[in-house]
């Protein structure tokens, strides 16, 4: 496939993750011939920005940071506006993420069981015992949502990071957190969706650069992601392809300890809080997720097909050489086959779920992290070096 083609792919890959996250909000709150006129020129606004990253990233001069400062007081803003409505649920029942995070370590600092609680729509709590810890903090000083403001800015330096060009990172961060309806209002109604994907991503990203230091360099950071994998059950296929970047980057040896390290680091978070019955606790906590699967057909066991399956589509790390931007594209494809069917499922039977596309957010932002840095790619391959400079191996 030519360049070109590829950079059309890529564009419309960005758009299709975009709409997937987007359309439902926009559906729920517009009427059918808003939300689509809503979706198309979002899509288009995505086109024309995408055709103007190549010519931003050939500029000599790099975009400010003052840009980013202004997206992250743009989300502030929101968060201002929005969290106190979402409190009070004046525009709907709203979310009880945040609830959940604050009954479970209110029941530990009681020394209760977290997870005989109900939030206040009557729901059991699902995030793991990492998601808790990493809240703790801010639960300490009254205000869970506020980790969100945390794990945003540092979500940010990793953008910087992991895109060649700021441009791209600034395009990514405008899209697909202030302008995706679905993020915005998970973020400003301190839900946690987005924040686990961030300390994920983070954590992830962190072990990998440690792979190019010395053993006790990568010791904290396999720490870290055991704590960051113990927030949600969904997050553990990551560590498939993570085993195949990491073995095609050092030594069997030291692939075997830092995995050692950092399932013990999540073991040691997740057991205690089961620490009565640690084995059937944690069974009985996980299959709570099973009501979500109650419209797909049992004949097909999907508490059990899709898992493997997301297995097998993430165990395809092992037949391609990995690089951090393939490691998010196969995390994103594996946790769709997962996440999909039961999304697409409520969306067709219940009219209380018909908008719960946002479960399919870490899906949509690992794939965009892999299309946009292939974008970049493509261009700078195909514009960025000027004609009479090309070589023969570039021309």
């Amino acid at each position: 496939m030519t360049e070109a083609g590829r950079r059309t792919l890529s564009v419309l890959g960005i758009c299709a993750a975009w709409a997937l996250t987007s359309a439902a909000p926009l559906l729920k709150y517009l009427s059918p011939a808003k939300a689509i006129v809503a979706l198309a020129l979002g899509s288009l606004s995505i086109v024309i920005g995408m055709s103007c990253l190549i010519r931003l990233n050939r500029r000599p001069r790099t975009i400010s940071i003052g840009w980013f400062l202004l997206v992250f007081l743009a989300l502030t803003a929101a968060f201002a506006i929005l969290y106190p409505l979402s409190l009070r649920h004046t525009l709907n029942i709203g979310s009880d993420r945040e609830d959940a995070l604050r009954i479970e370590l209110l029941a530990v600092r009681h020394h209760q069981y977290p997870y005989d609680t109900r939030t206040f729509l009557g729901n059991p709590p699902t995030p793991l015992p990492g998601a808790m810890l990493l809240a703790a903090p801010f639960f300490a000083m009254g205000h869970i949502a506020w980790q969100n403001f945390l794990w945003l800015g540092l979500f940010f330096g990793f953008t910087l990071r992991f895109f060649r060009y700021r441009a791209t990172a600034l395009f990514y961060l405008a899209v697909f957190l202030l302008f995706a309806p679905a993020h915005l209002s998970d973020f400003s109604s301190g839900g946690d969706y987005l924040t686990n994907f961030f300390y994920i991503a983070i954590a992830v990203t962190l072990f990998s650069q440690s792979l190019n230091h010395s053993l006790y360099a990568s010791i904290p950071a396999a720490l870290f992601l055991g704590v960051g994998l113990s927030s949600r059950i969904l997050y553990a296929v990551i560590l498939i392809p993570l085993l195949s970047f990491t073995l095609q980057r050092t030594s069997r040896l030291r692939t075997a300890v830092l995995f050692f390290l950092v399932l013990l680091s999540t073991l040691a978070v997740t057991l205690p809080v089961f620490w009565r019955h640690p084995l059937s606790q944690l069974l009985l906590q996980l299959q709570q997720n099973g009501i979500k699967l109650r419209y797909i057909p049992a004949v097909i066991h999907p508490q059990w097909t899709l898992p493997l399956l997301a297995i097998l589509v993430a165990s395809t790390a092992f037949w391609i050489r990995m690089d951090l931007p393939r490691l998010f594209l196969i995390f994103g494809a594996a946790t769709f086959v997962m996440l999909a069917p039961f999304v697409v499922t409520f969306a067709l039977h219940s009219d209380k779920l018909r908008y719960a596309f946002f479960y399919l957010s870490v899906s949509t932002l690992s794939f965009s992290l892999w299309a946009l840095s292939r974008y970049e790619h493509s261009g700078r391959n195909t514009y960025l070096i000027p004609p009479a400079e090309r070589s023969p191996r570039t021309a």
